[in-house]
């Protein structure tokens, strides 16, 4: 059996049935007989018929129709006009209910009220003279709450100076314990700066002591200041830091801690001295610890003048230790401060380059100017283009003249500023990208091609198969120009499927899914939005068909 090729011209903007591609030659002249017979006998049913006559057969067909609907109409309203009535009648006579019971209870009401009304006022009474009661009872302990809130607000106003005044006070107090010492004398010194409070005179050695009565730790800069006086008084070997409530910073992992500040002073620091059970006995047994302390310090210095000179200067070189870490911390400090404002004076600086570059450097390239007008627009939609993206643009446009013009991303993105000052978006360092918002590509139209149909037939005279291909129709648009474009532009930028659009164009889907294709838009026709649901309509199973 032999086969042969014949050409059949299709329109251009159809696509084809895939089941097409797997019929025999057999079935596919079965289907252009079947094909050909329906439309021959189409045509000759209606070939006898004038345009009139058309009319009154397709009238009579369908005047049966339109009387039933006419009466379905009136039956449709008979039965809303009598629903309408039904329901007046209905809410009447529920109001004249609701008429009846509330004037049976205003009735109710007032024999209630006259019934009632000296049980009412007898009741009344009773809760006055309670309320009066409990009134009186509630000024008596306002009146007491008053007198001691006075009182609280009187202590609460004392100054700084006589809360020290009353911890001295309390501290010469529990001094009094070393009256019966051998040469004991307690001298007040706080009048005198540099002296501490008080200076207890024995007769072995004096002690500076610094008492302080605070609600929270006792500060560094006391400790500092208590320093200061004890290497001012030379004399004395020992002062105290007496907290008398709370503990003191640093120094407060047992109640009573040591700090020399050189081979002769001590610092002795006394936590919660008012919280221990005898505070007098805690005072006893410091003084009897610095006794010991003061008569080993004195037999060291006896025997090796040169060990202590070493240890007084390790003091001291202690010290200056101290002072410098300090003297670094604060110049670390200065010097991020310092860095952060360089920092912004240089981001400044680079604004400033920037803007003043952009009015001087326009385009000194006319390559730049051609591309930009060619493929850029002004838009009013909220649309955002990365430089990034003009860069690939623009170099797969001209992979030829990039090295010619030695043209860099750099002078690229100047050039982009230069063109667009205003609407550049800020980016976050210089070398980044940044966003421009107002503009967008221009859409292009492309010539696209009609598809071909090849049916293969049976030809009982010869063996063999012909295949004939169709020459390309190009086109330029598919609607119009301006329809085009914005469907193309509301596909881009609304995100609504493509059913979605259709019927907001009032055109078919699968004309709107041609169009993407042809512009470029979408690579084949299942890349567009919405179209695995386009497919389950019966547009799609019934009407349009799918290029293999």
């Amino acid at each position: 059996m032999s086969l042969r090729t014949i050409n059949i011209t299709i329109p251009g903007d159809e696509v084809l049935p895939d089941i097409i591609s797997t019929f025999t030659p057999e079935e596919n002249l079965l289907m252009l007989k079947i094909g050909s017979n329906c439309l021959k006998e189409g045509r000759n049913a209606v070939a006898g018929l004038t345009q009139k006559e058309i009319y009154n057969k397709i009238k009579d067909e369908t005047k049966g129709e339109i009387q039933k609907l006419e009466l379905d109409l009136l039956v449709e309203k008979g039965l809303q006009s009598r629903l309408s009535e039904e329901t007046s009648k209905m809410y009447k006579k529920q109001i004249e209910q609701m008429e009846q019971q509330l004037a049976m209870l205003r009735k109710q009401i007032q024999i209630y009220e006259s019934d009632n009304k000296e049980f009412v006022r007898s009741e009344v009474e009773k809760e006055r003279k309670n309320c009066e009661f409990m009134l009186q009872e509630k000024d008596k302990q306002v009146s007491k709450f008053s007198d001691t809130y006075e009182k609280l607000l009187v202590q609460s106003h004392k100054s700084t100076s006589h809360k020290g005044s009353d911890g001295e006070k309390q501290f010469e107090d529990y001094a009094n314990t070393f009256i019966d010492f051998k040469g004991f004398e307690l001298i007040d010194k706080h009048t005198q700066g540099g002296s501490g409070d008080f200076h207890m005179r024995f007769e072995e050695f004096d002690v500076l002591v610094d008492a302080k009565n605070y609600k929270k730790k006792v500060p560094v800069d006391q400790r500092e200041k208590i320093k200061n006086d004890l290497i001012k008084n030379e004399h004395i070997p020992f002062a105290w830091l007496v907290s008398l409530n709370t503990s003191i910073d640093k120094y407060d992992k047992s109640p009573v801690m040591y700090e020399w500040i050189n081979t002769k002073q001590c610092i002795v620091y006394i936590n919660n001295l008012s919280q221990n059970d005898d505070p007098k006995k805690i005072l006893r047994i410091v003084w009897f610890t610095c006794k010991e302390l003061y008569r080993f310090v004195a037999d060291v210095s006896n025997d090796d003048d040169e060990l202590t000179n070493m240890k007084e200067t390790q003091f001291k070189l202690m010290d200056k230790v101290k002072n410098l870490r300090k003297g670094i911390r604060e110049i670390n400090t200065t010097i991020n401060v310092t860095k952060n404002m360089i920092q912004v004076m240089d981001d400044q600086l680079k604004e400033i380059l920037e803007s003043e570059t952009s009015t001087i450097v326009e385009s000194n390239y006319s390559l730049f100017d051609d591309w930009w007008l060619k493929n850029i627009e002004l838009t009013d939609e909220d649309i955002r283009l990365l430089s990034t993206d003009l860069w690939f643009k623009f170099k797969s446009d001209n992979k030829g003249e990039l090295s010619d013009f030695n043209i860099t991303p750099d002078k690229f993105k100047q050039f982009v500023k230069s063109k667009t000052p205003d609407i550049v978006l800020k980016n976050k360092n210089a070398n980044s990208a940044f966003e421009i918002k107002g503009i967008k590509f221009k859409s292009t139209e492309e010539k696209i091609a009609a598809p071909v149909l090849e049916v293969v037939l049976v030809d009982d005279n010869k063996k063999k198969k012909k295949i004939i291909k169709k020459s390309k129709v190009e086109t330029e648009v598919y609607f119009d120009k301006t329809i085009d474009k914005t469907i193309i532009e509301d596909y881009i930028i609304s995100k609504d499927d493509v059913m979605t659009l259709a019927s907001k164009y009032n055109v078919k889907t699968f004309q709107l899914v041609s169009l993407l294709v042809r512009y470029n838009i979408i690579a084949q026709r299942s890349d567009s939005r919405g179209y695995d649901k386009y497919k389950e309509t019966e547009e799609y199973k019934n009407k349009i068909v799918e290029p293999n």
